[in-house]
């Protein structure tokens, strides 16, 4: 996240997110454009509530939304505020997948290529929501596109949040420019993804 560029204007949302039964904790990161500057401690802590209501249908009681860490440009160094105890999932109790297997959230946006989409993992999948496949059963998937629109609607409030809409940020590189961050929205995908992590040994 070094080389990530982060104008004045915008920042980057990093949510983390723990479960009971394992040790690591999962962070799930996200842009966004600030409606009207400054953003203050008070939006964060809009945001972290906002976070939660979207996503706790997806978790049960095991899941903790421990803290909403939000990095916003500024003229010098990067600004930071951090907004902690957002609550737990709300769902009945079920058996997650194992950690390396996520939902995933795709970031689509006005512009075509590769440098203008992007991907949101999200963590503690529902194990009995999994074909054989990979694809999400059709309950799951009907739960997860709820949370991509609840996430779209609740996170962009111009109000209490501060925020306008949703963006995709880019990675500053030697060969050419920079692009502005592109305004982007979330939609769910119907498998799950993986990602490159060693299963821990209890």
């Amino acid at each position: 996240m070094a080389d990530l560029s982060i104008p004045v204007g915008y920042g980057l949302w990093q949510m983390y997110l723990q479960h009971v039964g394992l040790q690591h904790t999962a962070v799930v990161t996200l842009g966004f454009h600030v409606s009207t500057p400054p953003y203050t401690q008070a939006n964060n802590n809009a945001a972290l509530t906002a976070w939660q209501a979207s996503l706790n249908p997806l978790w049960d009681a095991e899941v903790s939304f421990s803290r909403l860490v939000a990095l916003v440009g500024n003229d010098g160094p990067l600004l930071r505020y951090e907004s902690l105890n957002g609550g737990v999932g709300s769902r009945s109790t079920v058996t997650v997948a194992p950690p390396n297997v996520t939902y995933l959230l795709r970031k689509t946006s006005a512009f075509a290529g590769r440098r203008f989409r992007g991907r949101m993992y999200l963590p503690y999948v529902n194990n009995v929501g999994i074909q054989q496949t990979g694809a999400l059963q059709s309950t799951e998937l009907t739960i997860l596109v709820a949370r991509a629109t609840a996430l779209n609607a609740n996170l962009t409030v111009t109000g209490t949040i501060n925020v306008d809409s949703l963006a995709l940020l880019h990675a500053s590189s030697p060969l050419s420019a920079t692009p502005v961050p592109t305004a982007c929205t979330l939609s769910a995908d119907d498998f799950v993804a993986t990602q490159r992590r060693r299963l821990d040994r209890q």
